[in-house]
Formats: structure tokens, C-alpha cells, sequence
């Protein structure tokens, strides 16, 4: 299961630039500012970090133009220019709570939890009033005390957290069903993610404290795979099936760490596994197609009927997809990456969001 990132409100940055004083900035400068910004609430992170790279050059020291590549960048995936430019905007303006607040985003993503701690107490101490943001520090404090007691091994493509001696041998086994199922799913849409992906193996009270998933999710992705090991080493072949799917969030999202609907991640997480398409079909007789609306929304607020509706009809898009794309699937999440429509994804690699429907709620598939 893929948890949603719980980014910036990027609206908020159109005001920054009118609630801080000029400092020193001229007229033009902030109307730089504002158009970039505003290209990044438009969705065009591309734009924004042009318009803002060129103001840079001639105004290397500028805070609002700092900010506003720094957000930019963590938009697109390039998370260490992105820490490095808002380690910068907060250097030239401390007082920069938005700023702060990013930077504790962006080191989460990066897996440096305790520097994500000390961005948001920063950002805290300039907006004690912010509930948000003081209830994501506490989520982030109760992680790392978790995390405290536990143990970290990397191999390089994989970082993986997990309980001591009492679960080394499952450390093992995770990182050798990780390495062959990368090298098996990156062949198969053609594309492979460089980035490392950070794994931890949690106990059930553990995992439920850090995530909040729902009872029925047996892992979740949200920027590290993270899974319940309780009962793991009597069902080890279920324990394979649930790192094979979160692992396919993880490449998905490191290809494409924005613009992938919903149905798409979960089916392709699905299909990886593999999962069974004549229980899908099953499934689906008993509960019904499932509206596209739900489908394009996160699964995580669904109960078990409709979770299960949604992730039976996301596995069989994704079965007639991939029998289409193929290898080309790559191409498609580059597509989607850029901000391309679904629809304009799926023609570059001959294909239609409509045949696939028509093809999934024929009554004789």
C-alpha cells in the first residue's frame, strides 16, 4: 500500500513572499519570485526551477529565490539540491519557518529522520501555534525513539532497519527477495530507479504507531517501505508478496515521484507480486466495478469491501496494461513524471484509457 506524501501546501508559498519584509530584495526580484512560485502552483516544477536558476545567477544571496529553488527541487526528485538550497535559504534568513518546514520534509524523504526533527523544531519556534506541523514532529519524535532500539544494515541499493539478533535472519531474507525482485521488475517496464530505498522491518505495535495505517494493510510506502514482521517466519511466502509490492511503490515512485494515479501504483504493485487475476475477477463479480473516482484517490480511507474492490479492479488495468506497454511502461511514468494527462501517457506507447475500460467491465473478460 502507498501512503500519499504529505507535502507543503504549495499556495502557502505565494505567501511568503508577501509576508516577509523586502530585506534588501528590489521590485523585480520578487516579482521573480511570484512567478516561479506561481508556476510551482500551477504544477510546472520544470518552469519554476528555471525562473528561479536564472535569478540565482545574479543574485546568489537572495532568500526568496533560494527558497523557491529549493522547493522546486525536492518537486522533481533532485532531494540533495533541494537540502542544500534550503539549508542555504535558512542560513540567509533563520526566521523562515515555510523554509524549515520543507527542509524537515525533504531530510525525511532522504531518511535522516533526526535532521528532519530539528527542521521542524526550527520551523515550530517561529509558528508555535501551527498544529500540522506539531503534530507531524511528535509522529517523527515517537518514530525515532522506535527506531532508537533497532538496527540499520546497507548493502548499497538497500538501507534495512530491523529488530538485532532477533530479526537478522528475516534482514537476510528481505534483502535477497529485494535484490532479485529490482533486477525482475526494472527489466520488465524497462526502466530502473538509481536512488537508495530505505526498508524497515517493524514489529505490529511498532508499524501501527509509525504509520496509522488501516487494519487491513500488511505494508505501507511512504517514502521507506515499511513492514509488520509478526508471524512473518510462519508465512514466509507472504512475507515475500508484501516486499515485492511495496518494493514496486518504491521504483514507481522514485521513476515518477509525482503525476502516477493511484489505481496504477497499486495495480502495478499488485501484479508484481503476482497476485491472482481469476481471484480479481472474483472479486469484482461479488463487489462490482469500482467508480473511477475511488480509484484515483488514496485506498488508505476505503474499508475491506471496497479495498479490496479497488485493488482487484487496479490489478487488472494494470494486467491489460502491461500485456500492451510491455517495457514501453517506462516511458509512460517518464510521461506522467512531466506532468503529461494519463491519457496523453498511454498514446505515446499506442495505448487508450478508454479501450482498457471497455476491455475491464466487459462481462466476458
Amino acid at each position: 500500500m502507498r501512503l500519499l506524501f504529505k507535502r507543503v501546501v504549495i499556495s502557502m508559498l505565494i505567501g511568503v513572499s508577501v509576508s516577509l519584509p523586502l530585506r534588501g530584495q528590489t521590485i523585480a526580484t520578487v516579482q521573480e519570485a511570484q512567478q516561479g512560485w506561481q508556476a510551482l502552483q500551477a504544477g510546472d516544477a520544470d518552469r519554476a526551477d528555471t525562473i528561479f536558476r536564472q535569478a540565482l545567477v545574479s543574485r546568489p544571496n537572495d532568500e526568496l529565490l533560494t527558497f523557491g529553488a529549493g522547493a522546486a527541487a525536492h518537486l522533481l526528485g533532485r532531494d540533495d539540491d533541494a537540502e542544500r538550497l534550503l539549508k542555504r535559504t535558512l542560513v540567509l534568513n533563520p526566521r523562515l519557518a515555510d523554509a524549515a518546514k520543507w527542509l524537515g520534509d525533504v531530510e525525511y524523504a532522504m531518511g535522516n529522520l533526526d535532521d528532519a526533527i530539528v527542521a521542524y523544531e526550527q520551523a515550530l519556534a517561529q509558528k508555535p501555534a501551527d498544529a500540522v506541523l506539531r503534530q507531524r514532529l511528535e509522529a517523527w519524535q515517537r518514530e525515532a525513539a522506535i527506531h532508537r532500539g533497532l538496527t540499520q544494515r546497507n548493502d548499497g541499493r538497500f538501507s534495512i532497519i530491523f529488530e538485532g539478533n532477533a530479526d537478522s535472519g528475516l534482514a537476510d531474507r528481505a534483502l535477497a527477495t529485494l535484490d532479485a525482485a529490482f533486477w525482475r521488475i526494472g527489466g520488465t517496464i524497462g526502466a530502473y530507479p538509481s536512488s537508495s530505498i530505505m526498508v524497515t522491518l517493524y514489529s505490529e505495535r511498532q508499524f501501527r504507531d509509525v504509520t496509522g495505517a488501516p487494519e487491513w494493510a500488511d505494508g505501507v510506502f511512504d517514502g521507506k517501505i515499511r513492514i509488520p514482521v509478526q508471524g512473518a517466519r510462519q508465512n514466509l511466502a507472504e512475507f515475500d508478496r508484501v516486499l515485492v509490492h511495496e518494493l514496486t511503490h518504491a521504483m514507481v515512485s522514485s521513476l515518477a515521484p509525482h503525476g502516477v494515479p493511484t489505481w496504477l501504483h497499486e495495480g502495478l504493485a499488485s501484479y508484481f507480486e503476482p497476485r491472482d487475476l481469476a481471484s480479481a475477477l472474483r472479486v469484482l463479480r461479488v463487489t462490482g466495478i469500482v467508480p473511477t473516482e475511488v480509484l484515483f484517490d488514496s485506498f488508505t480511507r476505503l474499508d475491506d469491501r471496497q479495498a479490496a474492490a479497488a485493488y482487484a479492479e487496479s490489478l487488472l488495468f494494470a494486467d491489460l496494461l502491461m500485456k500492451r506497454a510491455g517495457t514501453h511502461m517506462g516511458i509512460v511514468l517518464q510521461s506522467l513524471e512531466r506532468g503529461q494527462s494519463l491519457q496523453e501517457s498511454l498514446e505515446l506507447v499506442g495505448i487508450t484509457l478508454a479501450d482498457l475500460t471497455t476491455e475491464i467491465t466487459t462481462p466476458s473478460r
